[in-house]
């Protein structure tokens, strides 16, 4: 049914939440398990029509290594086949997970939310509700 699930961390106490709910869904459903983080390009310091540019290699390597323990906690949990990706976008972390998912196939999203309300959404903006709202596929929102 879910043969590739993707779940988006940050490092946050939510999204290792999300990651726990995905590693179950992936055991259940013997699928493959994509962790994946975003770091979303500052539009205005590349030019023309380039590729995203990486994150600094500071941030790289942080973001690599969160990944790598995130991938030895999955297959420890028993999770056969996962995978890290780094994602680059030019717009917001949620365009660049759900434009990754789409381009896979993924059928299901797995993601965390602080639960903001309010003002703060509409000051901060929603990663939820943009992925609920722009994805192809299931997303599986798991709350704190």
């Amino acid at each position: 049914m879910y043969d590739t699930i993707i779940v988006g961390v940050d490092g946050s106490k939510y999204a290792e939440r999300a990651l726990e709910v995905g590693i179950s869904q992936a055991k259940f459903y013997g699928s493959k398990l994509l962790i994946a983080t975003v770091y979303a390009n500052d539009r205005f310091t590349t030019f023309g029509f380039d590729a995203p540019n990486p994150p600094p290699p500071d941030l790289q390597k942080k973001l690599e290594e969160m990944l790598k323990g995130y991938e030895t906690m999955a297959r420890g949990l028993g999770v056969k086949e996962v995978e890290t990706k780094i994602i680059s976008t030019f717009w917001k972390a949620a365009v660049g997970l759900v434009t990754e998912a789409e381009t896979r196939g993924c059928p299901m999203i797995v993601i965390g939310s602080r639960g903001l309300s309010g003002i703060e959404r509409v000051v901060l903006g929603s990663f939820a509700e943009f992925v609920v709202h722009n994805s192809h596929c299931d997303v599986h929102i798991v709350r704190h």
